[in-house]
């Protein structure tokens, strides 16, 4: 992930701003300075720096016009930024012209900076102030002086209560108090008034287009262009559709720039994708590399090399792939790693019989004698006989609870309700934007999670998206004279819970004492007596809870992180579990 530290002060230049030149160490550069304003941000990659006609502030990080004609040279063109325009204007003519990764410093009539955040999650963002001195960033590097940390910097246990209850909320909100987060697509202003500028309910709401295949093959492939550049690509091809999806559209496009399509697997049947990827790589003409993903047990370090950034690095739960392809970054000079996370949540795969409540007001009655119906029951593996009897919204509750109160979860409650399931999905999954190691060796993008390719599939109805009564039906058929029919039309799909499984038993015996004796139980956010049964390996056999403790371990491990770093700025990091208001199940 592009890193960067921007700072605006009024009056003379702080002697904290100062000192950065001299602190900042040899991989962080200044990429824009002014009388009253200083951004660096860190090599390789570099966040570009482009600034917004009128005086009206500066957009950092990568920045595509949404017609997809042309590159945004070092001035970002618009018609409505001038001295005047309101800073919402400006925000919703971003959003409206361009697309990107990026973070846009909009500067007010004061002269301090709205923060807009690109909907896809592209890059951090998270502000504070200190004096006179404004600061956004993606990181709170080491080398930035505690003079310019927020005031009464300190863990935040009732934002950490949120994370373990829901890792959904790792992608909404800080755990550091006196840090703001800035919620992708939102508007927050230096008063601390917020916006959601752009919400997945509007796009939802916004115009279908007619031709659903030729829309969704262009725009994943003009995503797919523009992200990678003139970029070196390390490319991942699981096995599964959406791999295989965004394989085709760099072999169709930029095939000479892949330094390496690689496949991740596992030994068994039901881990080992290599046959499908290979369909795929035959199919394309393409070399294949098979990596084994190697049996380990997660140890304390690994933890803890995830666990420096401003929210926990999920990462570390596969520790030994992140490792490895960060290796493989450095080694062979690659710019960018293109993955195709994101494509269960856009193109629509999650097994719900809700699907049928929204069919039922694109097509009537006769929606539950169509072969749409029986193939969904299928699909979830229940008799179409009790579909029509299901409490759908005791269902819909339940899907939504773990994304509640996350901003992209409100105002959807007049959608249709598998709509509601497709935006809590993918409000989840920002989590996969937070940086990991590979993150450091290159820029790891995912273009199905990009603007336009979630504004369009959002305003698909599910049951287009799930043309055929099947999981990602629509992108199967738009995109089916580029791929095998092998992977386009296969009923499976990999399955790593057992490889996953065998990793958590493998790290039971470091985390029953880094969790046991941790920081989260001592503050009474988790529950010893509750937790210990399922530190046992019968338990994590028969009931199969890893996916919980490893994120209790990932959570643990950022806490011990900015405990220790925070007590030795002397600020406040540990507390006892007495302190602590908020317990979580």
């Amino acid at each position: 992930m592009a890193a960067y530290v921007a700072l605006r002060w009024t009056g003379a230049t702080p002697d904290a701003v100062m000192a950065l030149r001299a602190a900042a160490p040899s991989d962080w550069r200044i990429a824009w300075e002014a009388p009253d304003s200083l951004v660096l941000v860190r090599d390789p990659s570099g966040a570009p720096v482009r600034r917004l006609p009128g005086d009206r502030g500066l957009v950092l990080g990568d920045l595509y016009r949404a017609s997809f004609q042309g590159a945004v040279g070092e001035e970002v063109e618009s018609l409505v930024i001038s001295r005047a325009a309101p800073v919402e204007a400006i925000a919703a003519d971003l959003l409206t012209r361009f697309w990107g990764r990026y973070v846009a410093l909009i500067t007010e009539p004061g002269g301090a900076w709205s923060i807009l955040r690109d909907p896809g999650g592209g890059l951090e963002a998270m502000t504070w102030s200190r004096e006179e001195t404004q600061i956004v960033a993606s990181h709170l590097p080491t080398w930035l002086a505690p003079e310019l940390w927020p005031l009464d910097l300190a863990i935040d246990w009732r934002a950490v209560a949120a994370w373990v209850r829901s890792s959904a909320a790792i992608g909404a909100q800080a755990a550091l108090s006196g840090l703001e987060a800035v919620t992708p697509g939102a508007l927050l202003r230096s008063d601390g008034g917020v916006r959601q500028v752009w919400s997945p309910a509007g796009a939802a709401r916004a115009a279908t287009p007619r031709d659903a295949h030729t829309a969704l093959r262009d725009t994943v492939d003009a995503c797919v262009r523009r992200l990678v550049g003139d970029a070196p690509v390390l490319a991942e091809i699981s096995g599964g559709l959406d791999s295989a999806i965004l394989a085709a559209s760099l072999a169709g496009q930029v095939r000479d720039q892949v330094l390496e399509w690689t496949n991740y697997y596992v030994p068994g049947r039901r881990g080992d994708e290599r046959a499908y990827a290979r369909d795929v790589a035959r199919h394309l003409d393409i070399p294949l590399t098979e990596v084994l993903k190697p049996d380990f047990a997660v140890t304390e370090m690994m933890l803890a090399l995830c666990a420096d950034g401003l929210r926990p690095g999920f990462s570390a739960k596969d520790a030994a792939r992140d490792a490895d392809a960060a290796d493989r970054a450095r080694t062979l000079g690659a710019g960018r790693i293109v993955t195709g996370q994101g494509g269960d949540m856009a193109f629509f795969a999650t097994p719900t019989p809700l699907l049928l409540i929204d069919a039922l007001r694109d097509r009537g009655p006769a929606v539950w004698t169509s072969d749409y119906a029986l193939n969904v029951a299928r699909w979830c593996r229940r008799s179409i006989w009790t579909t029509p009897g299901l409490d759908w919204k005791l269902d819909l509750a339940r899907q939504l609870r773990p994304v509640a109160g996350h901003p992209w979860a409100e105002g959807i409650e007049d959608l249709p309700p598998a709509k509601q399931v497709q935006i809590a999905t993918l409000a989840h999954k920002l989590t996969i934007q937070i940086e990991g190691l590979r993150g450091r060796a290159a820029e790891v993008v995912h273009p199905l999670l990009a603007q336009p390719v979630m504004e369009l599939c959002l305003s698909l109805p599910t049951s287009r998206l799930t043309a055929g009564g099947r999981d990602r039906g629509l992108a199967r058929q738009a995109f089916a004279g580029r791929l095998p029919d092998s992977v386009r039309l296969r009923q499976s799909k990999g399955e790593l819970g057992a490889y996953y499984g065998q990793v958590a038993a493998a790290s039971l015996p470091m985390l029953r004492d880094y969790l046991l004796d941790g920081e989260l139980v001592r503050a009474g956010l988790l529950d010893r007596a509750r937790l210990e049964p399922m530190l046992v390996r019968d338990h994590l056999i028969w009931r199969g809870d890893y996916s919980a403790l490893m994120s209790f371990a990932v959570v643990e491990a950022w806490v011990r992180h900015w405990a220790d770093r925070l007590a030795a700025a002397g600020a406040s990091g540990r507390v006892a579990s007495s302190q602590a208001s908020t317990r979580a199940r």
